[in-house]
C-alpha cells in the first residue's frame, strides 16, 4: 500500500457558526486521508470555537488552537508555525471543498514534479453557483511565468486556498497582519521561491460570497480600492526588481486609472485627494508605459489625469450625469 505524505490544512475560524460544520465535514471526509487539520479559532464569540472542539473529539487529525482575535493572517501564521506536513493547504472556514480536492492536487503536483498545484473554483452565493474555468485545461508554469499570470489575474489568481504547496515554498514567508488582500501580498513571493507550478481547470473549491464577509461589500469603499492598487504596485515593483517581466508596469497604470476613475466620482475630500495623488505618483514611477501596451485613448486619459486632473473630473462628471438624463 502506498504511504502518502502528510498534508497540513490550515483553517482560520472567526464567527462562522452557520458555515463551519459544512466546511469541516468537507475537509474531514477527504479521499486523501493522511491529513493534519489545524483549526485556529481566532477569538470567536458565536460558538464557533466550541464547534471546533466537538469536531476534534471525533477526529484525531484535528488540532484546535484558541487565540485572542488577531485577524486571518495571524491565524494562518499560527497554523504555519506548528504545521508538520510535507505539504500545506488552506481552507477558509465559510467555504467548502470537493471530497477529492487534496487527492486531485497531490496527484497533479507529484505527477508533474511540481512544487505548487492549483485547481479552479466555484463562486457560491446564497442563490446560485458560478464557475469560470472548468475545461480541464492543464498548464505547467515556470516561477516567472506563474508570477506573470498572477498579474494578468485571469486563470491563475492571487488566492491561497485553491492550491497545494510544498512546505518549503513558505520558508521565511508570513502573511502580513492587520491588512487586507493578504493573499495578494504572499502568492507572488511564494511562487518566486519554487521551480514549477501546475494548474488544471477542474473546479474543486467552493468559495462563498456572503453578507458580512471581508471580500463582499456592496458599498463602494475607496480606501479598499486604494489598498488593492497598492498590492498591484508591490507585485510590479517586485517583478521589476527581479527582472521577471518588462510589461508588468502597464498594470500599475491600468489598475491606477481604474481606481482613479472610481474615486474621482466621489465628492472631493482631503483623504480622497491624497489617495489620488499617491496613485498618480506611483504610476509616474513607471515611465515606459506607452502604445501599444496601452491604447491611444488610455494615453489621452492618462495625460489629462497627470496634467489637468480638475478638467478630467469635470468631463467624467458631465458624462456620468449625461447618461442619467431621461429620454423623452
Amino acid at each position: 500500500m502506498e504511504v502518502l505524505p502528510l498534508i497540513s490544512i490550515i483553517i482560520p475560524v472567526y464567527n462562522v457558526n452557520g458555515y463551519l460544520e459544512k466546511c469541516l465535514h468537507s475537509v474531514c471526509e477527504q479521499t486523501y486521508k493522511n491529513l493534519e487539520i489545524i483549526v485556529v479559532d481566532d477569538g470567536s464569540t458565536d460558538g464557533s470555537g466550541e464547534i471546533c472542539d466537538l469536531f476534534a473529539e471525533t477526529d484525531s487529525r484535528i488540532k484546535v488552537i484558541h487565540q485572542a482575535n488577531g485577524g486571518q493572517s495571524r491565524a494562518r501564521n499560527k497554523g504555519l508555525a506548528i504545521a508538520r506536513g510535507e505539504y500545506i493547504g488552506f481552507v477558509d472556514s465559510d467555504d467548502w471543498i470537493d471530497l477529492d480536492m487534496y487527492e486531485f492536487l497531490y496527484r497533479l503536483l507529484t505527477a508533474n514534479d511540481a512544487d505548487i498545484a492549483a485547481c479552479a473554483h466555484y463562486i457560491e452565493t446564497e442563490t446560485e453557483t458560478e464557475v469560470r474555468y472548468s475545461s480541464g485545461t492543464f498548464t505547467s508554469f515556470s516561477s516567472d511565468e506563474a508570477i506573470r499570470a498572477l498579474i494578468i489575474d485571469r486563470r491563475m489568481r492571487n488566492y491561497i486556498w485553491d492550491k497545494l504547496f510544498r512546505r518549503q515554498a513558505f520558508s521565511g514567508i508570513q502573511f502580513p497582519e492587520n491588512q487586507i488582500f493578504e493573499d495578494m501580498a504572499v502568492c507572488y513571493r511564494v511562487f518566486h521561491k519554487v521551480r514549477r507550478i501546475v494548474m488544471q481547470d477542474c473546479p474543486k473549491y467552493h468559495y462563498l460570497q456572503r453578507e458580512g464577509s471581508t471580500t463582499l461589500d456592496k458599498q463602494y469603499d475607496p480606501q479598499k480600492e486604494y489598498l488593492w492598487f497598492l498590492r498591484i504596485y508591490e507585485q510590479v515593483k517586485f517583478i521589476q526588481d527581479n527582472g521577471i517581466w518588462y510589461k508588468a508596469p502597464c498594470y500599475v497604470h491600468k489598475y491606477g486609472m481604474h481606481a482613479i476613475n472610481k474615486i474621482i466620482m466621489l465628492p472631493s475630500s482631503p483623504l480622497l485627494d491624497s489617495i489620488i495623488k499617491d496613485i498618480i505618483g506611483k504610476m509616474q514611477e513607471f515611465t515606459n508605459v506607452r502604445w501599444p501596451q496601452v491604447s491611444i485613448l488610455f494615453l489621452l486619459k492618462r495625460c489629462l489625469v497627470y496634467r489637468h486632473l480638475g478638467v478630467y473630473r469635470l468631463v467624467k462628471t458631465f458624462l456620468k450625469s449625461g447618461r442619467k438624463i431621461p429620454q423623452t
